[in-house]
């Protein structure tokens, strides 16, 4: 991808003006721009937007956003982004949980097993550093759902009452492929990708002027309502008679396209909001939200490395 295939909204732009961050002190910025980083999930398919952060990582841009703002294994892939082990984060996919122990079909009411990713894999095997996350200029927000209500939330990272592991946990939990809710305190929560996968419209809201977002699906992806299996698995599940949480789980396409839709810049933005948007090409997305294959997903990650060095004009080395 050349910076001519860029996607958005006056992509280019929003690229000079993060990369004239990169030459200067992010804590000391005054060039009157608020930059924001978006960082899409979806379990084994955000390989490939960890990749793009280590693209990010490698050209120096780890402490030039404002703002990032996640979800689900993004805002997973953002933290180590911001701890400067972008590159590391990213091995986690092709080599410590694309096997039984972290996927499990069989394993009908935990297909995806946080609890060897999170103990195992996160604090142990290859630990994310918090403290560095705790301590980057970059304020980073994790999106969550309330399990009772459908509705998302915003939990920013660095000045959370709960742990940082709690809260990515939380926004990592899909109610249908790992347990259903985690709590936050009192309160139950799970996958922010039910409510808000792509907090685009929040970063814009906060006063961001400059988004790079990073997807994990193309963008020929347009999200559908739910059949009837997966509507009445939620149900069943999930909801637990609760009417609220239906109703939303009915509507998560609407809020996901939504999204996408601005983006993409197939919905404008307010003025003086620029826009770029990386994604993968149609023909790569064999990754899914379960994919083990090693060779898949390490090309998942070296696209979205490969994606980002080029719309900063930087040729990636073989």
């Amino acid at each position: 991808m050349s910076r001519a295939d860029l996607l958005g909204t006056n992509p280019e732009l929003a690229i000079d003006h993060i990369r004239a961050r990169s030459r200067k002190n992010a804590r000391t910025a005054h060039d009157g721009r608020k930059l924001a980083l978006i960082v899409e999930g979806g379990a084994m398919r955000g390989v490939f937007s960890s990749g793009a952060n280590t693209a990010l990582e490698k050209i120096g841009l780890t402490s030039a956003f404002d703002e990032v703002y996640s979800c689900s294994a993004g805002a997973i892939n953002a933290a180590y982004f911001l701890a400067g082990q972008a590159a590391y984060g990213t091995t986690i996919y092709y080599e410590d949980i694309n096997n039984r122990n972290f996927i499990n079909p069989l394993r009908v009411n935990n297909i995806l097993n946080l609890d060897f990713l999170f103990k195992t894999i996160i604090s142990e095997r290859k630990p994310l550093d918090v403290d560095r996350v705790l301590a980057s200029p970059s304020r980073l927000f994790i999106s969550i759902t309330d399990a009772k209500t459908g509705s998302g939330f915003l939990i920013e990272g660095q000045n959370s009452a709960f742990p940082l592991l709690d809260c990515l946990r939380a926004s990592a939990t899909h109610p249908l492929l790992s347990e259903r809710i985690m709590h936050l305190g009192d309160r139950a929560c799970f996958d922010g990708g039910f409510a808000n996968s792509l907090p685009v419209e929040d970063a814009i809201d906060n006063g961001c002027t400059d988004l790079l977002v990073v997807l994990t699906r193309p963008k020929e992806y347009i999200d559908t309502p739910h059949g009837f299996l997966i509507s009445e698995w939620f149900r069943w599940k999930c909801a637990l008679g609760n009417a609220q949480l239906v109703k939303a789980g009915r509507e998560i396409h609407i809020r996901e396209n939504r999204s996408r839709d601005v983006a993409f810049g197939r919905r404008a933005p307010p003025p003086g909001i620029n826009i770029a948007t990386i994604c993968p090409e149609e023909e790569g997305s064999e990754v899914t939200r379960t994919t083990k294959n090693t060779e898949l997903l390490k090309a998942a990650a070296s696209e979205g490395e490969r994606k980002v060095l080029r719309a900063f004009d930087i040729v990636a080395r073989a």
